[in-house]
């Protein structure tokens, strides 16, 4: 578990970092205040422990971030305060704030506060997934909880003038797939282009099946040429792959098309206009002759 601790105290290192390392931890320690917000963007850490003397910027406005960005709000933050620090306790809760420690540091009850977190997060999120956001098959987001981040993130996109990437994929000849070797072999081939997908992406990223054979992915804060990097990569990973159905008696190769494009933030553009532009792409892709990556050209 990677645990981020934004905190310029002597101890933050030596004591409270020992403590989780020596546990078994993976712990990211920033001191300058400016860059918390970039390393837990870059780092995307499993818990945040957040010194409520943080200045310039303050704490505060830190935690005020991390919760206004769809990819970071999610991950819990304790804060190192002081149990007479009332005032900041009482806003950091109304800010999404867990839980907080304090000075001098007690192992035993760290230890146990990430351990309440960390289980009662994976319990709520585990069950929510289930029931609202995933595809029944292949376990990947489905299109409605899909369209509900593209919006959220494309409005950050805006705000903040961060480029946003994004990708139509489709399986090649799966109808074929389907009428020679059955149904059951076409869901095989599905969840194992999911796993695959998985695999090379990061996990920011927001992988959907949009309907059938067709999965559209989401990249955060991804310039055009991030985006056609990873894009091919994908393309390579699912064409060297071998294929298993019916208990693995059946061995396939499978390819991929992708269409990709880019939102930039400055203009104004609808997320069925962006779709669209990426579905162009993916059907010239096709027609291009499949097992290619096309770019929108504006």
């Amino acid at each position: 578990m990677k645990v981020l601790i934004a905190d310029n105290a002597n101890d933050a290192k030596d004591v409270l970092g020992k403590m989780l390392l020596e546990e078994g931890y993976e712990c990211i320690f920033v001191e300058n205040s400016s860059e918390v917000i970039d390393r837990v963007y870059a780092e995307l850490p499993d818990i945040i422990i957040l010194d409520a003397k943080l200045s310039k910027p303050h704490s505060l406005e830190i935690l005020s971030h991390l919760k206004s960005a769809p990819s970071t709000r999610d991950i819990p933050v304790i804060l190192i305060a002081s149990k007479r620090s009332h005032l900041k306790l009482t806003k950091g809760y109304e800010l999404g704030v867990y839980d907080y420690i304090s000075r001098p540091f007690f192992k035993q009850e760290i230890l146990a506060r990430i351990s309440n977190i960390t289980f009662a997060c994976d319990r709520v999120k585990e069950e929510l997934e289930k029931l609202l956001y995933r595809d029944y098959l292949t376990g990947l987001y489905n299109r409605r909880f899909f369209m509900e981040r593209f919006f959220e993130e494309m409005a950050w996109s805006v705000r903040y003038k961060e480029p946003l990437s994004l990708m139509m994929l489709d399986i090649d000849f799966f109808k074929k797939i389907n009428d020679t070797y059955g149904h059951g072999c076409g869901d095989e081939i599905l969840k194992q282009i999911s796993n695959a997908l998985l695999s090379v992406l990061r996990t920011e990223d927001i992988v959907a099946r949009y309907g059938g054979e067709e999965f559209i992915i989401l990249l955060p804060n991804t310039n055009p040429e991030g985006a056609l990097t990873a894009a091919e990569k994908l393309r390579v990973t699912v064409q060297d792959k071998n294929f298993l159905c019916e208990s693995g008696d059946i061995r396939l190769s499978v390819t991929i098309s992708i269409g990709v494009t880019t939102y930039n933030g400055e203009t104004e553009l609808s997320p069925d206009r962006l779709i669209g532009q990426a579905d162009g792409a993916l059907y010239s892709a096709k027609e291009g002759g499949r097992n290619r990556v096309v770019v929108y050209k504006q």
